[in-house]
């Protein structure tokens, strides 16, 4: 596979490529990539998709001396990408024509002829209000992907979350990249918008209109490795207009939380397995033994409500704070996986018969 890439003054003054849509789907999944030139020499660059750019070719455009709109052919073979830079006027694949020798004493005879090399004006200069890399999607777009959202096109530019019979879509513009005039037609379809900037410009963001940080989305996606987190967890977020990373590590402290839940009910059921069956018991006396396994004593009140309802029903309510066991915790445990391997079943009848 070949692909083709004009370098622009800041590529030349970085020693970088953007990651266009070509190169994007190249590269997929991709951190470091092995750069090897016509000479054989070789490159480790490093893929940025917060960045969207590869880094580390300065050392192999000043070696060939490039400039300003010239061209770059990238092969693809396998791990390695093949480099070979056509200069401006030079037809892909034709070599240059070696120079003509004349005789020394008519070449000392020849007026010396001065050449001056003219670097056009880059694009930026030309069109200084045309947004930079308008036609290439965010850098995010990978991380959203992982998030559920998947990109429809743009700018602005669109993602959306199938949620069953309902989706999620969200609608972003790069800061600078539009007016939030550009926005309202799709918030008025129900589209939640925003724009994007990194958390150090997020002041620049004009008020009334929703912001993402990159960052703030890189942080959900190690999140998710951690926790069951889904579109609807990131809808939350939009729906507050700020996903940035105060609102994320929130959103990092809910889960925790609720989490946590799970082991201090278990906590709560090993405490209640050393009750005799039959034998009634004050909460007071249980929010006292919980005390010293580290549960307080609010966690003990909802927990006991918990398994005083169904599907539970582990303790009987007698008058206010007194409570009986009904059943050993082992039985109420295998009670319980019998009703949830039911219902599993029924499930799965419903949907095949679907």
């Amino acid at each position: 596979m070949t692909a083709r890439y004009v370098l622009t003054s800041t590529c030349i003054q970085s020693g970088t490529m953007a990651l266009t849509l070509s190169l994007r789907q190249h590269l997929l999944g991709r951190e470091r990539v092995r750069f090897v030139d016509e000479d054989g020499e070789v490159y480790e660059a490093e893929v940025d998709w917060k960045g969207g750019v590869i880094r580390g070719l300065l050392p192999y455009y000043q070696k060939r001396r490039l400039g300003v709109n010239e061209t770059v052919w990238l092969h693809f073979r396998g791990e390695e990408v093949e480099l070979r830079a056509t200069p401006r006027g030079q037809p892909r694949g034709e070599s240059p024509r070696p120079e003509r020798r004349e005789p020394l004493q008519e070449a000392e005879t020849r007026p010396e002829r001065r050449r001056v090399r003219v670097t056009p004006y880059p694009k930026e200069v030309l069109f200084p209000h045309e947004p930079k890399g308008a036609l290439e999607p965010p850098g995010i777009t990978e991380d959203l992907r992982r998030l559920g959202f998947l990109l429809e096109g743009g700018p602005p530019w669109v993602y959306k979350a199938p949620l069953g019979r309902r989706q999620v879509a969200l609608a972003l513009l790069r800061l600078g990249e539009g007016e939030a005039a550009a926005l309202r037609p799709l918030r008025q379809q129900g589209f939640y918008t925003a724009f994007l900037a990194p958390e150090s410009q997020k002041g620049e963001v004009p008020q009334g209109v929703g912001y993402l940080s990159p960052e703030a989305v890189n942080r959900l996606v190690r999140l998710k490795a951690r926790f069951p987190l889904s579109p609807v967890d990131v809808e939350d977020l939009l729906r507050q207009g700020r996903v940035d990373l105060e609102a994320v590590e929130a959103l990092e402290d809910r889960l925790v939380a609720e989490l946590s839940e799970r082991g201090a009910l278990a906590a709560l059921l090993l405490l209640l397995a050393k009750k005799p069956l039959g034998e009634v018991f004050l909460l007071a006396d249980l929010e006292a033994e919980a005390l010293e396994e580290g549960l307080i004593p609010e966690v003990v009140r909802q927990g006991v409500e918990l398994l005083s309802q169904p599907p539970f029903l582990l303790l009987k309510r007698l008058s206010p704070g007194e409570f009986l066991l009904r059943q050993e915790v082992e039985e109420a445990l295998s009670d319980l996986q019998a009703f949830a391997e039911g219902l599993k079943g029924r499930l799965s009848r419903v949907r095949g018969g679907a």
